[in-house]
């Protein structure tokens, strides 16, 4: 069973993360975290499977959370975007170790994505991805 943080600022969004994610029994959502520092704190805590993170956080963004969680506790990341994120951005990401990147769902319709979120937390949970030094 993966297990799964949810790194997102906002607690609409969180929730309606978890309900699709619920709907699997195979995944377990172990935490939910507001910000970069408080992400980076729970993933050394509780050392999940994976992480899903938004882009933009309060605190740190997603590519300083990135560094601090690969260099320490590595797991794979997706990053959940409200925007396409333009390529500097992506490619920095995933030259920092991110394992992919969704966007979120226009009108807050999550169920439209829901397919696509377990299966894409279900193969990247299975990533055992290195320490990496930066």
């Amino acid at each position: 069973m993966p297990t799964v943080l949810i790194a997102e600022d906002s607690q609409v969004i969180q929730k309606l993360l978890r309900e699709v994610l619920a709907k699997d029994k195979s995944i377990e959502v172990v935490a939910s975290t507001l910000d970069g520092e408080s992400t980076i704190q729970e993933v050394k805590a509780r050392k999940p499977d994976m992480v899903i993170m938004d882009y933009r956080m309060p605190k740190l963004n997603a590519p300083d959370m990135i560094k601090a969680i690969m260099s320490d506790t590595p797991v794979p990341i997706l990053i959940l975007t409200s925007a396409e994120p333009t390529e500097p951005k992506k490619k920095e990401c995933l030259e920092l170790g991110a394992s992919g990147f969704m966007t979120k769902p226009k009108g807050m319709d999550y169920s439209s994505i829901a397919i696509q979120l377990v299966a894409q937390i279900k193969t990247l949970s299975r990533l055992k991805p290195s320490k990496r030094t930066y």
